[in-house]
């Protein structure tokens, strides 16, 4: 073994440059998506943190829920979160909220009742995460933690294992393609060295300077960067981004399973249409009638028959029904004055069997008790003997009970939850001021009473998801509903947001999508474009977005609940409501609306667009790089020429100079026909007229560019083009220090090495300039330069700094000499410039060509990209 007195540490820095890259672009990625995914430690926890228990006959207020086993007894009230899947044993006016759940966002009754097969609708089991809204109870603990229906739902989403990205597939693809490509020219020029003689050693730098070359080391920085420059923008926007690919996908996307509840509509029940005698009003419209004798009668029975609170504060407690009845009366009387003026003496709770709810009231005006009621229309009907009009009361015959529930039906139909008010004054004589009413044993009338109307409730749309959805549909993104609710009001919602445009949309339900097999169902995703499931569970929700990535598509899954969290899980992309959601979709979800405006995801679709576009333009800036930057080494090799451009050189290129421009092309505006296009399926990141645009047309100007400076360099010390043919083993002999070159003047070889350096700075910054044009020259696929002009500045600091960094890299000492450059004279900076023109005018045009199909479209199969 043979040691070099003054041995070179170019190798040395080299691996050290090359170590450097892999761990700075892994960890520039990680602190990314941990700076993202931290944000999401702020939001507060779902799950409540103690319990009410009752043990050994001792209430326990502070039982921690983990601590509860089933047949523990646990009592809920108003304003709790039910701590476990309960089975109701005792209770009065028990209702929950289960719309993080199931979706439906009515309060439903609890009790001890008889339960049926489907344990998610059973009446007599309350589930845990859910809210008590109304009423008390007390339940028997059947399961806790993940084995209750929240931590079922939770379970198999922490179970499902995400499919990749769009851009996650793309950039895994092309990367495999490269690296295969780059180690096979690697190998054969290794194979072809060692046979020609070259040294070993020599002979790995040279392949690991092919693979340098051909491996674009810049891709995964600047893709990570435009991901992260556009989650940033998107938080600004309200949209918190925690999966960055996620972004770009939903540029790609092609279906969205929307969830009703919260997503589409407020979550908040409010007052839609009223009926009063064969007239229906709109909300909107009613204040016309506000000296109208039946719609006064209408907004007493409503403020009384009641079970919600005003607060001092003007909030409203109660379920969403009673807090949607007062909040509109609050728009016409004052409820509070109404039951100041009707003091409330007696009152029956609603309840499954009866479907009513009854109050008894003193009118302080005549001194007279009123008895008002509140229930289904069906019902109430049926114990009404007289209707009020507005010219008086007349008996309720068997024609008004048919208008009376046509005009039921037709509300319902459209989605609305229908209620029905009655009243009936009482006799002074047979109840006098002191009368004592008894609602167990009922000693009062509830029949023969006076119909006054309906009212029609409902969840409203979103007042932005109509357009929202619009846009949507117009770019090519087909939009279906996916609830747990009824089918009527999932029906009535999907019309009034231009989901369903026709009444052709086609209706399946939980049952009937139970039934079907999966090559029905994607029979009937391919045969309706327009359909909504109604009544479906997390399972179905699941299957549902299964069936649509079978087919090729791209699903992005909007929603809020607990329910949702599989199928957010399993999308290409989860969208999540940052106001409404509950804690488990939200940590499932890629992306999280905060302020629940489903009209961010038209933003989201046309920034995911953007980025696939921009980073085609990016991708193809770094890839013009690689012709010039491996044709070099292919002619120190088959030539035997001095070495044109150095490893370290390739690596200024790719990590350095060219790092700021690609990155800046991120930020440049989206094309006018962004939301025109239908949404790519086959279009490549990397196509083959990339390829052709970036290593055929601007690459090979490169290398020329680069190789004329080269040959200049030489030239002008002596060294012509035709005598650096095959003089590369005299060239790098140590032990000739005597090497004529053309003009017949002898070299030594420490002259003949700052000479290469020279050279190879000289085509170094002949890349340099050709990449500035470059940069300008990519900033557009179709249109011309001058129709964009130099508006994106983030790109015209990066041109400047590009320039800057290769003076520095020529010009201070240390970097020159730690990256093998040369402070090399101002008049070699211009030889580049002729072929920086040729490209520009080049370009210019084949994007003339394009854009007028010219030659019969030979550019634009050849180079459009």
């Amino acid at each position: 073994m043979t040691n070099k007195i003054n041995p070179s540490y170019d190798n040395l820095y080299l691996g050290c440059v090359l170590i450097a890259v892999d761990v700075i672009c892994g960890l520039f990625s990680f602190y990314q998506n941990y700076k993202s995914s931290k944000i999401m430690k702020t939001f507060n926890s779902m799950i409540p943190v103690y319990a009410n228990c009752v043990r050994d006959g001792v209430m326990d207020s502070e039982t921690p829920v983990r601590n509860l086993v089933r047949g523990d007894i646990v009592e809920v009230k108003a304003g709790d979160i039910v701590p476990a899947d309960i089975r109701i044993i005792e209770s009065k006016g028990f209702k929950v909220d289960n719309s993080s759940l199931t979706g439906e966002s009515i309060a439903v009754l609890r009790a001890n009742v008889e339960g049926t097969s489907n344990i998610l609708e059973s009446p007599n089991v309350a589930f845990f995460s859910t809210q008590c809204v109304e009423g008390w109870a007390l339940g028997v603990v059947l399961c806790c933690g993940d084995l209750t229906a929240l931590g079922r739902v939770a379970g198999l989403a922490a179970r499902l294992k995400p499919a990749l990205s769009p851009l996650a597939r793309e950039l895994k693809s092309f990367m495999r393609c490269m690296s295969l490509w780059a180690l096979c020219l690697g190998f054969f020029l290794a194979i072809a060295s060692l046979i020609i003689g070259y040294p070993f050693m020599q002979t790995i730098i040279f392949v690991i300077g092919i693979i340098v070359a051909n491996i674009p080391e810049g891709l995964q920085p600047t893709v990570t960067a435009s991901l992260t420059l556009t989650a940033q923008l998107m938080v600004k926007k309200q949209c918190l981004v925690k999966n960055l690919d996620a972004i770009e996908a939903l540029g790609a996307c092609t279906t969205i399973c929307s969830d009703k509840t919260g997503t589409l509509t407020q979550n908040k029940m409010c007052v839609h249409h009223i009926w009063m005698w064969n007239q229906t009003y709109n909300v909107s419209k009613i204040d016309s009638e506000k000296n109208n004798k039946v719609f006064q009668s209408l907004t007493i029975c409503g403020a009384l028959c009641s079970t919600a609170s005003i607060q001092s504060d003007g909030n409203i407690s109660g379920d969403a029904s009673e807090k949607a009845i007062l909040n509109f009366l609050m728009e016409h009387d004052n409820p509070m004055t109404i039951r100041d003026n009707f003091p409330k003496v007696a009152e029956i709770p609603f309840n499954s069997a009866n479907k009513y709810q009854a109050s008894v009231c003193l009118n302080k005006y005549d001194s007279k008790f009123v008895v008002l009621m509140k229930g289904a229309p069906e019902y109430i009907a049926n114990r009404c003997a007289t209707i009020a009009l507005k010219t008086g009361n007349t008996s309720l015959t068997t024609e008004m009970m048919k208008v009376v529930e046509l005009a039921t039906e037709k509300l319902a139909n459209s989605g609305e939850r229908v209620l029905a008010f009655a009243d009936l004054t009482l006799n002074t004589k047979e109840f006098p001021i002191d009368f004592e009413f008894d609602i167990d044993n009922i000693n009062f009338p509830l029949d023969k009473l006076r119909f006054l109307g309906l009212l029609g409730l409902m969840d409203p749309p979103r007042q932005e998801v109509g357009n929202a959805i619009r846009r949507v549909r117009e770019a090519g993104v087909r939009v279906m509903m996916v609830t747990g609710d009824h089918p009527a009001t999932a029906r009535a919602i999907a019309h009034e947001v231009g989901i369903a445009t026709s009444e052709n949309c086609y209706i399946i339900t939980g049952t009937e999508l139970r039934d079907m097999s999966s090559d029905v169902l994607n029979w009937t995703l391919e045969k309706y474009y327009e359909i909504v499931f109604a009544r479906t569970s997390p399972t179905q929700k699941l299957q549902i977005v299964e069936a649509c990535q079978s087919r090729g598509d791209v699903v992005a899954v909007t929603g809020d609940g607990v329910n949702d969290a599989p199928a957010l899980r399993k999308a290409d992309i989860g969208i999540s409501m940052g106001l409404t959601g509950s804690q488990v979709s939200k940590q499932t979800a890629d992306i999280v609306l905060m302020d629940d405006n489903f009209a961010t995801i038209v933003t989201g679709i046309e920034e995911g667009r953007k980025i696939f576009d921009n980073l085609k333009k990016s991708v193809c800036y770094i890839l013009i790089s690689n012709a010039p930057e491996i044709l070099p080494v292919l002619m120190f090799i088959l030539f035997s020429i001095p070495l044109p451009l150095g490893v370290m050189t390739i690596i200024c290129v790719d990590l350095g100079t060219d790092m700021w421009p690609a990155v800046s092309l991120a930020y440049e505006s989206a094309e006018s026909d962004v939301m025109d296009r239908v949404p790519r399926k086959s279009e490549r990141l990397v196509s083959a007229r990339m390829l052709r645009q970036a290593y055929g047309h601007l690459g090979l100007m490169e290398f020329a560019a680069g190789m004329y400076a080269y040959f200049i360099v030489m030239a002008e010390h002596g060294f012509y083009p035709a005598a650096l043919i095959g003089i590369r083993k005299k060239w790098d002999n140590v032990a000739i220090n005597d090497l004529e070159d053309s003009l017949g003047q002898e070299w030594t070889y420490a002259e003949r090495k700052e000479l290469e350096r020279a050279a190879q700075a000289a085509y170094f910054v002949a890349i340099v300039v050709t990449q500035m044009t470059n940069g300008i020259i990519c900033k557009t696929r179709f249109n011309s330069f001058f129709q964009v002009g130099m508006k994106n500045r983030i790109l015209n600091m990066g041109l400047v700094f590009e320039l800057i960094l290769a003076c520095l890299l020529c010009y201070i000492p240390g970097l020159s000499n730690f990256f093998q450059t040369y402070p090399i004279r101002v008049r070699w900076w211009f030889l580049a410039i002729p072929f920086a023109v040729l490209m520009f005018v080049f370009d210019e045009f084949r994007k003339y060509c394009i854009r007028n199909v010219m030659y019969n479209g030979w550019f634009n199969n050849l180079s459009y990209y």
